[in-house]
């Protein structure tokens, strides 16, 4: 896969979905729309899905379930790239929304369904609740 040529970092999508800096707020909302519209195209990796959603929850006290709708949204713009499939970020958020489960483990465990693979962990309670297929090493 080709990269777009722009590479969202945490930080611009924080911005847009916690207006809480009216002048970064402006630019984030032009490129958004841009983005919504396909005018352009930006990859939003795994990594930084992780950590917008982390820090959203933990610094913020954002409810999961709001979280979810927010980026749930984003995520489906026509020019937003992502590394898996969407449907993996949007399966993952609605997992995410319904259990207290860490999101970097509901990705790992929507991915590994996904694939067909098993998730090598120590972690059994939370990959048993999200009904993944688990070892220890």
């Amino acid at each position: 896969m080709k990269l777009p040529e722009k590479l969202v970092d945490a930080n611009v999508i924080l911005r847009f979905f916690l207006e809480d800096d009216e002048e970064q707020l402006k630019k984030t909302r032009l490129f958004f729309q841009r983005v919504e519209l396909a005018k352009e195209e930006a990859l939003i990796t795994d990594i930084i899905f992780a950590e917008v959603v982390w820090v959203l929850h933990k610094v913020y006290d954002i409810p999961r379930p709001e979280i979810a709708e927010k980026f749930s949204r984003l995520i489906n713009y026509k020019g937003i790239k992502t590394v898996f499939r969407k449907e993996l970020y949007a399966e993952s958020l609605g997992l995410y929304a319904k259990h207290p489960v860490d999101i970097q483990d509901i990705l790992l465990s929507t991915l590994a369904r996904d694939q067909d693979c098993t998730v090598v962990t120590f972690d059994k309670g939370d990959f048993r609740r999200l009904q993944c297929r688990h070892t220890e090493p």
